[in-house]
């Protein structure tokens, strides 16, 4: 404080005295400064060792000392602390007490003095701090000059504190960020910074503070701290745990029952598995010894004693408190010295086992009962979805998918709307060696386009925004030794045809959002009623893509083309409405004609609707063409029904003419000449007697005629 500086009462004059007054009072004593107090003894002013006057004064002796003397100054109490007085604005301090009497004047330099040995020893003290400390410590000026480097410091940076101090701090080290604190002035604290050495890497923690004088920041100091052992045992001390964990689930996940006891006996963990076959609670056997469940008639004998005994595992059989049979195992853990520290005991269930055993066997023999059912029901479906045709045309193609079926070649089926491009492609599943394995349909034209990727390619959690929180497999996982019927494949948007080319390239899938390639294998239908070689041309379609698909291309031909078909069908579609609904119904004639003249553009299914339709809406048990659709008794009112022979001919000629087309078109119309005959109002042996002779007939003026040619 700076009472400790006061050694005699301050030298004083009177404001009204002279410099000659001042300069013997300075002979006579040598001191720094003077003070000069009213007739109170209040200092009002001070003179310092360095008396100075301004422009225009001329010193003479008999200058009164009130006007040469300093009235700015500063005072201050005597219990202020040297550190303090030392930041006064002023070169001389008044001390003055509480009633403002002066108790002694000093000036910067006698403050100076008694603050240097202070200094001295802080700074010697520093420097021990320094260089004892244990982190590494640098600071720089404002101008990024290092001006402390410790030794810590020189071990880290592998620099020397002479190649340091003095130098521009990225000339010497990585910077680090220290020198951002002279820009922003804002500490920053606990910043892990990992240094690599040719020995290894070690990481640091870094502390960087700014040196702030007078609001101004006019350097920083950097502290970094080596945690490289802290972090290895952090992470020894995570893996422990993470072992520990691991450990307690591996015993809770166990279907045996397990105990773990000390040497002594002791229990100290005991599984949820052991709780259900003995019915004893954890904390009523944890903490107690072994054998004591043996007095309380728990067990026969302690399996800890005979393990200890024996230094080896021992297995024994008992009953359980619930009365079940029990095979105990205890096995001994030893140390590195060999002695046991802990017996593990393992308790199984035989009674458990037994029950199980049976149960399995039981398992076996449903499912085996089940199986044999299913693949009756399985043969039972193949054989209903066995596709069957009049038609010479359709038969060949039927002919060619069972073929096909036999090996995995891409098959790709063009057709129209609604001529079966899907039973087909069931056919050739069914009659594959895949049949036991999934078919997957997908139509590629039905699914919005930013959906369709993660329906054929499936998806990971988390890939965006509203995925399932598992993921989910897509269509070529879920068709996986099976086949997948890509229909409306001309439909498919240009920037998945890439991913599809790469899927049938490499039977590789990777879903969205995920990085790992699954493999799959596929057998690959595609089906379309577009014109692809005309997408490819115009670009809507890639090529190589289109020689992929088009491995066996089976051309499908509609139900127009096969007009022998209609019928046969529609007596299918009949038959399976009436075990759907119950409902019996007939077609007349005339709506058989009907059906037979239509040009059916939405082919089978087309079919197949009206049937369903006129089944549950006709009134009337026989169906006729009033019931029908107006679109469709339009379509076929301006077709002639009449049989006619153009031209002029012999008479017999012109009869044989009409019997053959009237014949014909029964025949066609109800598939077979009973049928036929009965519609005529015949003989089925009449029908076949005239069909006979109209052959002879033909036969007969082959080459003179074609066909009952017309007479000129």
């Amino acid at each position: 404080m700076l009472s400790n500086l006061i050694s005699k009462p301050p030298l004083t004059l009177r404001p009204d005295q002279t410099i000659r007054d001042l300069l013997c009072l300075w002979q006579a004593h040598p001191v720094g400064a003077v003070g000069i107090v009213d007739e109170n003894d209040c200092l009002i002013g001070v003179i310092g060792s360095g008396l100075s006057l301004g422009a225009g004064v001329s010193l003479k002796m008999d200058t009164p000392l009130i006007e040469v003397m300093e009235d700015k100054f500063v005072c201050m109490s005597p219990s202020v602390y040297q550190e303090e007085a030392w930041t006064a604005p002023s070169d001389i301090i008044a001390i003055v007490n509480a009633e403002g009497k002066l108790q002694g004047i000093i000036t910067k330099y006698e403050l100076a003095n008694s603050l240097y040995p202070c200094t001295k020893f802080i700074s010697r003290e520093l420097d021990a701090v320094l260089n004892a400390a244990n982190t590494g410590i640098v600071s720089i000026n404002k101008e990024g000059i290092i001006t402390t480097f410790n030794p810590a410091a020189e071990k880290i940076t592998r620099r020397s504190r002479k190649e340091a101090i003095g130098k521009f701090l990225a000339d010497v080290v990585i910077p680090t960020g220290l020198l951002e604190i002279l820009e922003t002035g804002e500490p920053k604290f606990g910043e892990r910074l990992p240094v690599k050495y040719s020995i290894g890497t070690r990481i640091y923690v870094s502390n960087r503070s700014p040196i702030i004088e007078n609001g101004e920041v006019v350097g920083a100091v950097g502290i970094f701290q080596d945690i490289s052992e802290i972090e290895f045992i952090s992470n020894e001390l995570e893996t422990v745990k993470e072992l520990n964990k691991e450990l307690k689930a591996v015993i809770e996940s166990s279907y045996d029952g397990i105990l773990i006891a000390q040497c002594d006996g002791i229990i100290t963990q005991v599984n949820n598995a052991y709780t259900r076959m003995t019915g004893l609670k954890a904390k009523t056997i944890i903490g107690r010894p072994f054998r004591k469940l043996v007095e309380d008639g728990h067990y026969a004998s302690s399996i800890v004693d005979a393990v200890l005994k024996k230094k080896k595992s021992v297995t024994n059989l008992q009953f359980s408190p619930l009365g079940n049979r029990l095979m105990i195992t205890g096995n001994p853990v030893v140390n590195e010295r060999g002695d046991i520290i802990r017996v593990v005991i393992n308790v199984r269930d035989l009674t458990e086992l037994e029950n199980l055993k049976k149960e399995l066997q039981n398992s076996k023999k449903l499912n085996r009962r089940y199986q044999e059912e299913l693949c009756n029901r399985n043969g039972k479906q193949v054989k209903a979805q066995r596709v069957t045709t009049s038609s010479p045309q359709m038969q060949s193609v039927i002919d060619l998918c069972t073929r096909v079926a036999k090996v995995d070649s891409t098959v790709l089926l063009i057709g129209d709307s609604g001529v079966g491009k899907e039973v087909l492609a069931k056919h050739i599943h069914n009659h594959s060696g895949r049949n036991t394995e999934p078919f997957i349909k997908i139509n590629c034209g039905a699914i919005p386009e930013m959906l369709l990727e993660s329906e054929l390619f499936g998806y990971e959690k988390g890939a965006f925004t509203g995925a399932g929180k598992d993921g989910k497999p897509g269509m070529f996982e879920m068709a996986h030794n099976g086949t997948l019927l890509l229909d409306e494949i001309g439909d498919l948007p240009l920037s998945l045809q890439v991913k599809l080319l790469r899927v049938l390239q490499d039977k590789e899938i990777i879903r969205v959002g995920g990085t790992k390639s699954r493999s799959v294998d596929v057998r690959i239908i595609a089906a379309t009623n577009r014109n692809l070689v005309d997408m490819v041309q115009k670009g809507s379609f890639r090529e190589d893509l289109f020689f992929r698909l088009n491995v066996v291309p089976i051309q499908i031909p509609p139900l127009r083309e096969r007009r022998c078909d209609i019928i046969p069908l529609l007596n299918i579609f009949v038959e399976k409405y009436y075990k759907k609904y119950g409902i019996r119904k007939q077609f007349s004639p005339d709506v058989l004609k009907i059906f037979y003249e239509y040009h059916w553009p939405g082919n089978i299914r087309e079919l197949e609707n009206i049937v369903e339709r006129m089944v549950v809406t006709a009134p009337e048990a026989v169906i006729t063409a009033k019931h029908l659709p107006e679109n469709l008794r339009y379509a076929v009112k301006n077709v002639s029904s009449k049989v006619m022979v153009q031209g002029v001919m012999p008479l017999r000629e012109a009869l044989l003419e009409l019997e053959s087309q009237l014949i014909n078109e029964a025949i066609s119309l109800y598939g077979s000449t009973y049928k036929a005959a009965k519609v005529l109002g015949v003989d089925q042996s009449t029908v076949i007697r005239k069909l006979q002779k109209i052959k002879k007939f033909k036969d007969r003026h082959q080459g003179k005629t074609a066909s009952f040619s017309v007479i000129k």
